[in-house]
Order: C-alpha cells, then structure tokens, then sequence
C-alpha cells in the first residue's frame, strides 16, 4: 500500500504510452522493420496503463526501459520519466543517477559504459 505517491519511484520497465520515450519501428507482419526513404516508421509502442497511473497519482519519478532506440527523458504533470536506452548490439549499456533529496529530483545523469 502506497500512502505516500509525491515522493514516490516507479521503476516500470515499459514506458508510458505516446511519451516519445516509447516510439519503436512499426513492424510488418513477418516483423520487419515498415521503411520509408530507407529509414523506419516509428510508433508508439508504451503501456496505456502504465500512462493512466502516471497521469492518476503523479510519482515523482517513472524509471523505464525496455524501448532501447527511444532515450530520453520527459515530464507527465510533475512527474519525471527517464529511460536511458542502450545499444546492445554495439556491446552500450545506459542507465541513469539521480540524486534524491527531500525536495525531490535534484540531478540526474544519464550515464553509460
């Protein structure tokens, strides 16, 4: 039970939908890539519920992943939504530090090796 969702951190792994944080390429039905000028349509691919409670109880922070190609950062009312993305492929972890004080968010960093 939460009492207490001004200062609370959501580490959901799905991002929230339509945020920017979530555009993926849109996929054909053989799961291909969709290109247009040799370049991928990007969509939005987050959680609709993750959004709805973002949006309903305002945490003060949402920690997201799993949307690689999309890192960034963004704000939902006051709440602040980081996902640092990674490269995998290119052997890129990225994750972020944040320095928590009793106000709130003081400084984040999007950090990778």
């Amino acid at each position: 039970m939460v009492d207490d969702y001004e200062n609370l951190v959501c580490n959901f792994h799905c991002p929230p939908y339509d945020s920017m944080i979530d555009m993926a390429p849109k996929l054909d039905e053989n799961l291909k890539p969709i290109l247009v000028g040799g370049h991928p349509i990007m969509i939005p691919v987050g959680s609709k519920a993750v959004r709805k409670v973002i949006e309903k109880y305002q945490p003060l922070l949402g920690l997201h992943a799993h949307i690689h190609e999309s890192a960034g950062e963004i704000h939902i009312g006051r709440t602040l939504c980081l996902n640092p993305g990674s490269e995998y492929d290119r052997g890129i972890f990225r994750a972020y530090i944040i320095d928590l004080t009793k106000e709130g968010v003081e400084k984040h960093w999007r950090v990778y090796g």
